[in-house]
């Protein structure tokens, strides 16, 4: 009805209709994530989440991202940037469950940064690729911080609730990283920002039954930040 209104009405359909309407849709898809996180939350419990691992080349994801967040954060004044360069080592992974990790980051991201920038990265290590998403947002405390990957924990002041939530999203994130033989962390400092890593086992090139390396490893302090 909302995206093509005139099938029930040559003109149009009246703005006060449209508005009820997009809640609903909102609160449907809403009501959608809820569900979608407990039997995510359920099947993981259980040892029953199947992960469907193949070579996963990440450019071409991180740059969806990259896309995702920009429509995410609209017309909030935050610059984008992206931290990895090309090329990276493809990574064993499952590339629905790496897509909603980055996505959750990224949510959480925009939505608690109001200004200043989110970034991004990625970068090769050792026999592992290390990948993140940093904020200049609010932030989260260093009592809080062990608390933000426990399930149904929300942490933060009550406006900070008020953006909603059920405090699962990070929990299931982590578990998704550690099922795929990975890590994830944090380092974050009120209301200075934050930046969640995560770590996925790295597919190496084998020349003459030696690994090779794609890409040389860079600390995070020299990734050099472009804007998108």
């Amino acid at each position: 009805m909302i995206d093509h209104p005139e099938m029930y009405d040559p003109k149009g359909l009246p703005e006060i209709l449209l508005t009820d309407l997009s809640d609903i849709r909102r609160s449907g898809q809403h009501l959608l994530g809820l569900i979608n996180d407990i039997l995510d939350l359920a099947r993981i419990e259980a040892g029953r989440l199947e992960l469907n691992k193949n070579p996963l080349p990440l450019i071409g994801l991180l740059d969806e991202m990259m896309g995702t967040a920009r429509g995410l954060l609209k017309e909030k004044p935050v610059l984008l940037r992206r931290e990895y360069q090309s090329p990276l080592p493809s990574v064993f992974a499952d590339e629905m469950r790496v897509r909603q990790v980055l996505l959750n980051l990224i949510a959480n991201a925009c939505k608690f940064t109001s200004a200043g920038e989110i970034a991004i990265g990625a970068r090769a290590h050792d026999d592992e690729v290390v990948i993140w998403v940093r904020d200049t947002g609010l932030g989260i405390a260093e009592a809080d911080q062990a608390r933000v990957f426990r399930t149904f924990e929300q942490v933060g002041d009550q406006d900070t609730r008020l953006q909603g939530g059920t405090g699962l999203g990070l929990a299931i994130c982590r578990w998704l990283v550690e099922i795929h033989g990975g890590k994830m962390w944090l380092q974050s400092e009120l209301g200075k920002g934050s930046i969640f890593f995560f770590t996925l086992p790295r597919i190496r090139a084998e020349t003459n039954g030696a690994q090779h390396d794609s890409v040389s490893a860079l600390p995070l302090k020299e990734q050099a930040g472009r804007e998108w």
